[in-house]
């Protein structure tokens, strides 16, 4: 039978909080940086203007078309076309309407009173009703409308006809044979009084003549029975008809105007196939150049072009991201395993292109991108060789910033070595401000010779060392004002902060001269001796220095309990047992790190005061615990031992050593080199067999040139002098 474990799922080893951070500080950055870059950007350049010099060689990505100019001739063509296209306006006439209207209501009106007037005779009341005809109707018609029975039958039939035509529109039949001749299919009639609209076929207009028969036709079936009354009737309707369609010409103009106004210009269009040349590299743009490039411009934004654009962005600050953290990953180990390091070059990185962005979308020439700043404050917190790699980053990244102006990236590249190596060793605040003006210096030198390759004008060539020169002030100011801000916020302490901090009147020194001379001066000493060994083997001399000025200042609050600060053959410890006394010594470290944490002191020597002693043993106390003490195994060593933890840096493990063979120093009798030396490389080799080296990177050898260089200072320091005799006064003879 199968083991019940044999297939059994290993669960997977969860990733370390270490990587992960560093994941993400990676991953963000990269983000931030390609969010940065693209901000405002579009492909080929700022806005072309005729007259600016191409900084590249530019060929066609795709096909494509421009516009050449202004097609005049098919402008006027579309212009013509809407023009046409707007229908004839007329309008209908209602006044016409109501007009005949009312000359037929008083035709019939007077038709009727006389007709019913007997004593009258027929030809008088002819005579009469011709006073109310409007129509010019004939003798005839006037008798048959006089004579007919169905007179009252007809006023109402012929104004119902009319009313109708009318409502249709009647045009002349010549304006309707000028609409065919000119081509017009489509007319548009407006009512003004209704607010009405019609588009109407031309065809399908009717004149006089057409309606006329249409009356006659109805008139037929309306009074058969009467054929003069009917003729009579008809002739009353058919002269009452006018055309009441009237063109409106300054309307057709009108809307004609608005509508060819309307009509945008109408670019001339010229294709470019990929691959062909735009222009050259030191060529002048011409608007065709620029019409080309704005086509360009506007179709590398758009779609599936837009998101290439973003992914080109990406792999170039991811491919720098990735080399640029593989380096420290090999290289710099402990700026690689320390977090906030890394967040320090995250924000360099982000805060300088972040400017560089606002630079170069701004009227600022881009001469102005401050980018040795960053550089020369990573040499200043971490160191020079981090500091040239962050300098090609950013160098790189700004030249892509720029829209692909690399020459510009390699000033700054030359701009930022310069700097890194002006400020090494720096001591003084002042010092920045003239490594800023070394900079300045170099990136003129360096647009002087690409100016002066690429065949620009003196002027521009000026104008351009001018601006680098600034830039170079500019950083110096900027390091000067904020070096103390980024030592504070990434806990980083450089040369400058540590003289400053060396200064005997800083508060806490000071009152360590005045409660613990002894211990001060013992201070002095380690240092001397820390400072001497630390350049010998490469660490940081000066580091080592001012660590070894705080690394006792816990024995203030109880500095007569410390050998150095007694007087001579007395001692506070002759009245304690060992393991109180042994308390009292180990709390110094303790009451230290408390008033150093008060103080504010930067964690980098901080850890001088927590590490000076490690994890050793106390073995003055010790040894006179076990002289008291009658069951040796109830005696735990750990209870005389500092608490730790044991030296990590080269700095720490060096003051370490010096401040043993310092205290152990003053118990030699007879302080001569061979006995100093024999001295150091006792203590030395006890501290590494007793395991207080084990955590740092010091190697044998340099354990070798530390003990050399300890016995060659300490000889220095008790050094033999020549014993002068006493003066003798001269006796007279």
């Amino acid at each position: 039978m199968l083991h019940k474990g044999l297939f059994k799922m290993k669960k997977p080893k969860p990733i370390p909080r270490q990587i992960v951070i560093k994941i993400a500080i990676g991953i963000i950055t990269c983000l931030v940086l390609t969010s940065i870059i693209y901000v405002g950007k579009v492909p080929y350049g700022r806005q072309p203007q005729v007259g600016d010099i191409s900084n590249r060689t530019i060929y066609a990505p795709f096909d494509f078309s421009y516009s050449a100019g202004t097609d005049i001739e098919k402008t006027e063509e579309l212009k013509k076309a809407v023009s046409l296209g707007v229908k004839d306006i007329y309008d209908m006439d209602i006044n016409i309407y109501d007009n005949v209207a009312q000359n037929i209501k008083s035709l019939f009106v007077t038709a009727k009173n006389l007709k019913n007037m007997q004593e009258v005779g027929l030809d008088d009341k002819v005579e009469r009703l011709k006073t109310a005809d409007k129509f010019s109707l004939t003798d005839g018609t006037l008798r048959s409308l006089l004579q007919s029975e169905e007179l009252n039958k007809a006023e109402p039939n012929i104004l119902n006809r009319t009313n109708e035509f009318f409502g249709q529109g009647i045009i002349s039949q010549e304006e309707k044979e000028n609409l065919v001749e000119r081509g017009k299919n489509v007319i548009t009639i407006r009512n003004l009084v209704a607010q009405v609209e019609l588009s109407i076929d031309v065809k399908n207009l009717k004149t006089l003549d057409e309606f006329k028969q249409q009356l006659a036709d109805a008139f037929d079936e309306s009074f058969s029975s009467d054929k003069k009354f009917r003729s009579a009737i008809s002739e009353v309707a058919t002269k009452s008809l006018v055309p009441n369609l009237r063109y409106n010409e300054i309307e057709t103009s009108s809307r004609r105007e608005k509508v060819v106004a309307a009509v945008p210009i109408q670019k001339k269009m010229e294709d470019v196939k990929r691959d062909e040349l735009i222009i050259q590299r030191g060529e002048r743009l011409t608007p065709i150049h620029v019409a080309k490039l704005e086509v360009l411009r506007s179709t590398s934004l758009e779609g599936q072009r837009f998101f290439l654009s973003i992914l080109g962005i990406g792999l170039v600050v991811f491919a720098l991201v990735i080399i640029t953290s593989f380096y420290f990953a090999y290289y710099e180990p402990k700026i690689y395993s320390n977090d906030r390091h890394l967040l320090l070059i995250s924000f360099i990185l982000i805060a300088l292109t972040a400017t560089g962005k606002a630079i170069s979308l701004s009227k600022a020439p881009n001469y102005l991108i401050p980018i040795a700043s960053g550089p020369m404050i990573i040499a200043l917190l971490l160191g020079a060789r981090p500091a040239i790699v962050i300098a090609i980053t950013l160098s790189f990244l700004t030249g892509l910033l720029v829209g692909g102006k690399f020459d510009l990236a390699l000033i700054f590249l030359v701009g930022s070595i310069v700097g890194i190596y002006a400020i090494k060793g720096t001591r003084r605040r002042s010092r920045l401000l003239t490594a800023g003006v070394l900079t300045g210096i170099a990136n003129s030198l360096c647009v002087i010779g690409l100016g002066i390759l690429n065949n620009l004008e003196s002027e521009i060539i000026l104008s351009n060392s001018s601006f680098v020169l600034l830039n170079g002030i500019i950083v110096g100011i900027f390091l000067t004002g904020t070096l103390h801000l980024f030592e504070s916020l990434f806990q980083i302490t450089t040369n400058i902060t540590l003289l400053e901090l060396a200064d005997p009147n800083n508060p806490l020194l000071k009152e360590l001269i005045l409660k613990a001379p002894g211990t001060y001066h013992h201070s002095l000493i380690v240092g001397n001796l820390a400072e001497a060994a630390c350049e010998t083997i490469g660490a940081n001399g000066l580091l080592a220095r001012v660590g070894a000025y705080y690394h006792d200042i816990g024995k203030v609050e109880k500095a007569e309990y410390f050998v150095e600060n007694q007087p001579i053959m007395e001692s506070q410890h002759d009245k304690l047992a060992p393991s109180m006394s042994s308390l009292i010594i180990i709390s110094h470290v303790k009451e230290g790190l408390e008033k150093a944490k008060k103080a504010g002191l930067n964690r980098a020597l901080i850890d001088f005061i927590e590490q000076h002693h490690g994890t050793g043993l106390i073995h003055y106390f010790y040894q006179r615990a076990l002289e008291s003490v009658e069951d040796l195994d109830k005696l735990e060593e750990q209870g005389f031992r500092y608490p730790g933890p044991k030296p990590q840096t080269k700095e720490t493990a060096i003051v370490h050593l010096a401040d043993s063979v310092e205290a152990a120093s003053r118990t030699l009798k007879k302080p001569t080199p061979t006995n100093l030396e024999e001295l150091v490389r006792r203590i030395i080799n006890n501290k590494f067999i007793d395991g207080q080296l084990d955590e740092c990177e010091l190697t044998l050898k340099d354990l070798n040139v530390i003990a050399a260089t300890f016995a060659k200072v300490l000889t220095g320091v008790y050094h033999a002098r020549i014993e002068y005799p006493p003066e003798k006064e001269k006796t007279e003879a």
